[in-house]
């Protein structure tokens, strides 16, 4: 139980920061939808089985813009291609747990928790110890989440105009990257990744980023090799 608690405890501290933004973004996203025309209920349950904000607000622009439905859930694919490559890093690690917890981690997992569960399990190999890290992260990570998409669809248009929280997002990113950049390959992927991804950035919504994302790990790939072998 103690183990339990400490890794739980652990995970929701090291999610902590990040799980500032996941309330304010979750309200933005809430009252974006009722304003565009989207129901509260629908809205609501957007969160809760797409579970990734940049997907569900690509999602209503699209719906809002009268996109055929093909072309919507096709874009938030296309955002939502990331998760596959969290999902290979993960995978090792979650093979060792038993099915109910790959599963119901794997739904949990947002960039935030995936980025934070790849850095713990390089140095901390015990899966009982892994799993409830992940749990604790996560958890603590989609609640305001939810709360603040429920905040904001209830709310709707009595949210200040003001409110924008654009900055916070890529500077929530940039805290995540930071830490994970323990070597010269690591380093040299996340700069072959920005650039692409910016690039890039006039292609259509989401497309970057993916891109961005290959970029990163060809160029971490083959400089890694390379330093391996020369040593």
């Amino acid at each position: 139980m103690t183990e339990r608690r400490t890794a739980m405890v652990e995970g929701v501290r090291r999610i902590f920061p990040f799980s500032l933004i996941a309330g304010p973004f979750g309200l933005v996203y809430g009252a974006t939808a009722v304003d565009r025309g989207i129901d509260d209920i629908p809205a609501i349950l957007a969160s809760v089985a797409i579970l990734a904000g940049a997907s569900q607000i690509a999602l209503v622009e699209l719906i809002d813009e009268g996109a055929s439905w093909v072309i919507a859930v096709a874009t938030a694919l296309v955002i939502n291609l990331r998760f596959a490559l969290y999902s290979a890093s993960l995978a090792p690690d979650f093979r060792r747990f038993p099915p109910a917890w790959r599963f119901g981690l794997g739904y949990l997992l947002t960039d935030q928790t995936a980025v934070l569960s790849i850095a713990e399990y390089e140095h901390r190999r015990d899966p009982h110890y892994q799993r409830w890290f992940t749990l604790g992260a996560g958890l603590w990570f989609v609640m305001p989440w939810w709360a603040g998409t429920a905040a904001g669809v209830l709310l709707g248009g009595d949210i200040p105009a003001g409110w924008q929280i654009g900055f916070a997002v890529p500077l929530m990113f940039t805290a995540l990257l930071v830490p994970t950049i323990t070597s010269r390959p690591k380093l040299a992927a996340a700069i072959a990744g920005a650039a692409v991804a910016l690039a890039t950035a006039p292609l259509p919504e989401g497309m970057n980023i993916m891109l961005g994302a290959v970029a990163g790990i060809a160029v971490g790939t083959v400089l890694a090799e390379r330093q391996a072998v020369s040593s």
